[in-house]
């Protein structure tokens, strides 16, 4: 816990709680934003529960996926892990940048994580691995702007643009050198790329797990797309990852909120859809993520932790999975099995 409240800072902590109240305020009268906006939360009654379920599996599939990349690109550095622990310190990660802005969440991953390797300049290394990461995901999501340019659904530049970054990664990667020319701390910035270097099917793996991380955001995007009877929801989901992914490079607002809505409004716009009902599915997408990132981020806390004795921390993780399970059963009950009866 003081590594996370370290991480934040002060600042951050006091920009985060003034945003989120008037995040609330505007949440709760919605009217104040205008007659569009005010519209698209009216809209988001007549969403299917069923398919905003699995849009939160989805969002839990990319949790996963995102938590198991960390995992691989960490032991790749020479640290040693658990994938609980490792779904625990990213979780920890996600419910800070829930809260608060300018990714400050991704700054609490690098510390938790790096508490896994054994070097001296482990911050260094754990912020290359966090970078190797990042060109990681680039390079699935070229993948996915190729499929969605085959689709039709996206220009053909985007892939031209995408590949050449990846380009310009495996360069890094290949030119990355055992003796190093850079002194001191900066020349771990380039560890997990040596690593990458000496064993090529790491790699794999890690891409693997990004993989099924975009997979599931893929998913939840295409099953909001069903839940708001948007048409072709999946070629629709391919516009829609590629935004969020530079939506997200900067956000300015806790768990990026009025962004990702936004972005997922204004791609759905481009395949075609009206403003206000992409707008609707983006505030849905946005909601059902947020929520994910908040349950995942308190179960990672819960985990995190200091406890007395392993038993108390048994008894704990015990009675928070039991309690959490009552109350999505209950959730689920309410929101899809009454209605159908």
């Amino acid at each position: 816990m003081d590594e996370i409240l370290s991480r934040i800072g002060r600042r951050r902590l006091a920009a985060a709680v003034a945003l989120t109240i008037t995040l609330v305020v505007l949440v709760s009268t919605p009217q104040l934003l205008g007659a569009r906006v005010a519209s698209s939360f009216g809209a988001l009654g007549k969403a299917d529960p069923i398919w905003l379920w699995l849009a939160g599996l989805g969002f839990l599939l990319a949790v996963l996926g995102a938590a198991g990349s960390w995992l691989s690109a960490i032991r790749l550095c020479g640290g040693r892990l658990s994938i609980g622990d490792a779904c625990a310190r990213y979780g920890a990660g996600s419910l800070v940048n829930t809260f608060v802005p300018a990714r400050a969440g991704d700054a609490v991953r690098i510390g938790l994580f790096s508490r896994a390797l054994p070097s001296r300049e482990r911050l260094w290394t754990a912020g290359g691995a966090f970078a190797a990461l990042g060109i990681a995901r680039l390079a699935v999501l070229a993948g996915f702007v190729v499929t969605g340019t085959l689709a039709g659904a996206l220009p053909l530049w985007a892939p031209l643009a995408a590949l050449g970054i990846v380009a310009a990664a495996v360069a890094l990667t290949v030119c990355a050198r055992g003796d190093s020319h850079l002194g001191g701390r900066l020349s771990h910035l380039l560890d997990a790329f040596r690593a990458l270097r000496r064993e090529p099917l790491a790699a794999l793996r890690l891409v693997a797990w990004i993989a099924l991380s975009t997979a599931g955001r893929l998913t939840a995007a295409t099953a909001v797309g069903a839940a708001m009877e948007i048409h072709r929801p999946l070629v629709a989901a391919l516009v829609i990852v590629p935004a969020l992914d530079v939506a997200g490079v900067l956000p300015l607002t806790p768990a990026n909120v009025g962004v990702t809505s936004g972005a997922v409004a204004v791609a759905f716009q481009a395949h075609g859809i009206s403003f206000a009902h992409g707008l609707a599915a983006g505030i849905a997408f946005h909601a059902v993520e947020t929520t994910v990132g908040i349950l995942f981020g308190l179960a990672s806390v819960v985990w995190l932790a200091p406890y007395p004795s392993p038993g108390a921390r048994r008894l704990a993780l015990v009675a928070v999975a039991a309690s959490g399970c009552l109350a999505l059963a209950g959730t689920f009950s309410a929101t899809v099995l009454v209605p159908l009866v």
